[in-house]
C-alpha cells in the first residue's frame, strides 16, 4: 500500500517526517519546495507569502496530481493547502486506486466546492476560520456523495507542530485516527487481492 502525505505551507518538515513514520513504511511526501524545509522560527504569514511565490495554490494542484499519476496511492493524508491541492488533482484525475483521503482545515476548499473527487474523502475543518465562515462550506460539501465533514473543536493548523495553533492532544488524537484508517484501507486492498485471486 502506497500512502501519499500532503504537506501544508510549511512543506517537507522533519515534524511532518515523525508523522509519516506512524502511517507505515511505503509513504511518499509531497511538498510545495523541492526539499526538506526548516522553517523553524518563521511565521504563519511568512510561509504563506513563501508558498505564494515559489508555487502558489495552482502550481501546487498540479504537482500534487503528477504526484498522482507518478506514485500511484491508495490512501491519502493532506493539510490545508495540501488538502486542497489533493482535493483539486483528485478529482481531474480518474484515477481508481485512490481508496480514502483525508483533509485537515481545507480553508482554500471554499472555491471548490464544485469538483468530486473520485474516492472517499474526510475533511476535519477547525472550530472556525478567520477570513470567511466556515459552515455554508461545510453545509455544500456535506450533499457530495463520499465526502465526510467533521467540524473539530481545534483551531487553524492544530496538525503542525510550527503553526500558532497547534494542539499535542488533537495531533494524537487525529495521528491514531490516521493510522486506524491506513489500516481499515490496508485491509480492503488484501480483500480485494483475496477475492481477485480466487
Amino acid at each position: 500500500m502506497v500512502t501519499l502525505i500532503v504537506s501544508d505551507i510549511f512543506g517537507h518538515t522533519p515534524n511532518l517526517d515523525a508523522f509519516s513514520q506512524e502511517l507505515g513504511t511505503n509513504v511518499v511526501i509531497c511538498s510545495p519546495y523541492a526539499c526538506c524545509q526548516n522553517l523553524t522560527g518563521q511565521s504563519e504569514k511568512q510561509a504563506y507569502d513563501r508558498f505564494i511565490t515559489s508555487m502558489g495554490h495552482d502550481g501546487y494542484a498540479s504537482k500534487v496530481k503528477e504526484a498522482l499519476i507518478n506514485e500511484q496511492p491508495d490512501f491519502i493524508v493532506a493539510f490545508s493547502a495540501g488538502a486542497v491541492a489533493a482535493w483539486r488533482a483528485l478529482a481531474a484525475t480518474p484515477l481508481k486506486r485512490v481508496q480514502k483521503m483525508i483533509g485537515f482545515y481545507p480553508g482554500q476548499i471554499r472555491n471548490y466546492t464544485n469538483l468530486r473527487p473520485q474516492c472517499h474523502v474526510d475533511l476535519y475543518f477547525p472550530h472556525k476560520e478567520d477570513h470567511f465562515d466556515i459552515s455554508p462550506v461545510i453545509s455544500r460539501l456535506k450533499t457530495v456523495s463520499g465526502v465526510q465533514c467533521v467540524r473539530t473543536r481545534y483551531n487553524h493548523g492544530f496538525m503542525n507542530a510550527l503553526s500558532q495553533n497547534f494542539n499535542k492532544y488533537a495531533y494524537l488524537h487525529y495521528t491514531n485516527l490516521c493510522d486506524q484508517e491506513a489500516v481499515v484501507v490496508q485491509d480492503s486492498l488484501v480483500n480485494h487481492q483475496v477475492e481477485v485471486t480466487l
